[in-house]
């Protein structure tokens, strides 16, 4: 049986379309919840978790380049929970779990996403000839 791959083209699409769909959702979140503080930003930290890497992999469209963006997305996550605060309150000024967990929730599923997308078929066609 010839499996094919999923075109590179095809790949940016479906990773860029992950990307801005996840990017509004969150900022669609984070305009809602800033008011109340920045301890409940782990909604937030949850999409830039699960949508950042999608933008790496619809830059180069490989698996590493996707793994870049998890590594990225990991450091900026991190980041943003140790000097949050000082960016214009990001998060608080201590280390909170829960947006440290969220965003690592979102990495796992940003990941879960991939590779289910990787090894994708491109549906069946009809048999010709009967």
């Amino acid at each position: 049986m010839n499996q094919t791959r999923v075109s590179p083209n095809r790949t940016r699409a479906l990773a860029s379309g992950m990307f801005v769909f996840v990017a509004v959702f969150a900022a669609i979140v984070w305009y809602l919840v800033r008011p109340y503080g920045s301890v409940y930003f782990f909604p937030v930290h949850f999409l830039i978790g699960l949508g950042l890497p999608f933008l790496f992999y619809a830059i180069g469209a490989t698996g590493g380049w996707f793994r870049v963006g998890l590594v990225a997305t990991a450091v900026l996550l991190a980041a943003f929970n140790v000097w949050g605060h000082e960016a214009g309150a990001a998060a608080p000024r201590v280390m909170d779990w829960s947006n440290a967990f969220a965003g690592l929730v979102g990495l796992v599923l940003a990941w879960g996403v991939q590779r289910i997308q990787a090894r994708a078929r491109p549906p069946h066609r009809p048999s010709e000839g009967r």
